[in-house]
């Protein structure tokens, strides 16, 4: 069945300000570009209140063979809650092909291939073979279609995600579906266990389109408003780092220290200090050569004082 973007089920929608997307090429399905900034309603199902996703573009960057890397933040507001591997929390990978692999389905390869923004309709392609017996992940692009998002018009790629046995297979277990909106990138998510998400607004390179009155920037790092005199944390550098980067602090009166790794789910994944120490200004290098690409927290509990900062790990 093909997604339908119900009225019923959207706010509504306040065109700002509106620009001709002709003549774009089909990079515009994926526009990745840094501080580019979404919000989606998240449908909680018929007994969960609906709340809301936000995703950022947080970096992103070009090497000399044209390969772009792309670096996106995603979380609950309403109220602000822990991340949400929906729609997009982790790191993405355009070739020059426009082929976009991301690291964050969590199937069994690396870098699974989810969108050929080139494609056609009709094509399909492997996502990840899962090894063992267990068949592939596969996506096809059932439609590419006219429509109005956010009161422009543009063009719309539904692509399909299943289970299949066989590369060579049409059909299999239905694992959901993305819409990707020209000009806007994703417009839309269904899948297995979860009812979506649509997208309300978003600012692109700089233009505001629709319903984003619950922007926020950053508001998942704690600020380290009304803190104690000669405490603070201090963003890692470098960042991006690979495969280690350095952690600086500050603590102004003898207390026990923690200061601890987070992945984006939330899980301690390591423990960088967990002591007394005086009064004074530390550094403490993160080594992780074992952990996989992807978005970090580091948290410092210091007595009354816990500060947060985000920090990516790039291979």
């Amino acid at each position: 069945m093909k997604p339908v973007i119900s009225v019923g089920f959207l706010f509504v929608l306040i065109l700002f300000f509106v620009i001709p997307l002709k003549g774009q090429d089909n990079a515009a399905f994926f526009p990745y570009n840094q501080n580019n900034y979404w919000e989606y309603e998240f449908l909680a199902g018929p007994f969960g209140q609906p709340d809301t996703i936000v995703s950022i573009s947080i970096f992103d960057t070009v090497d000399n063979e044209g390969k772009r890397t792309a670096v996106f933040d995603s979380y609950f507001i309403n109220p602000i809650k822990p991340p949400a591997l929906l729609p997009d929390s982790g790191i993405y990978i355009i070739d020059t092909a426009l082929n976009v692999y991301t690291n964050w389905r969590g199937y069994w390869c690396e870098n699974d291939l989810v969108y050929k923004l080139n494609g056609g309709q009709g094509d399909q392609w492997v996502i990840c073979n899962t090894g063992g017996g267990n068949g592939y992940e596969m996506a096809r692009i059932n439609e590419i279609y006219d429509d109005v998002v956010l009161g422009v018009s543009t063009k719309v790629m539904w692509i399909s995600y299943f289970l299949a046995a066989d590369s060579t297979d049409t059909t299999g277990l239905d694992r959901g579906g993305d819409l990707l909106a020209k000009g806007f990138g994703l417009l839309g998510r269904q899948g297995e266990g979860w009812p979506g998400i649509f997208l309300k607004g978003a600012v692109i390179n700089g233009i505001l389109y629709g319903d984003t009155t619950n922007i926020v920037v950053g508001v998942r790092e704690q600020n380290q408003f009304n803190q104690p005199e000669n405490f603070g944390l201090y963003q890692n550098y470098p960042n991006p780092f690979n495969p280690s980067t350095i952690i600086k602090y500050t603590i102004g009166t003898q207390q026990f220290v923690t200061l601890k790794i987070y992945d984006v789910l939330g899980n301690e994944v390591a423990v960088l200090v967990n002591e007394n120490e005086s009064a004074g200004s530390y550094s403490v290098e993160f080594y992780a050569d074992n952990f996989p690409s992807g978005i970090y927290f580091y948290t410092l509990t210091s007595g009354s004082f816990t500060a947060s900062k985000k920090l990516m790990l790039l291979k």
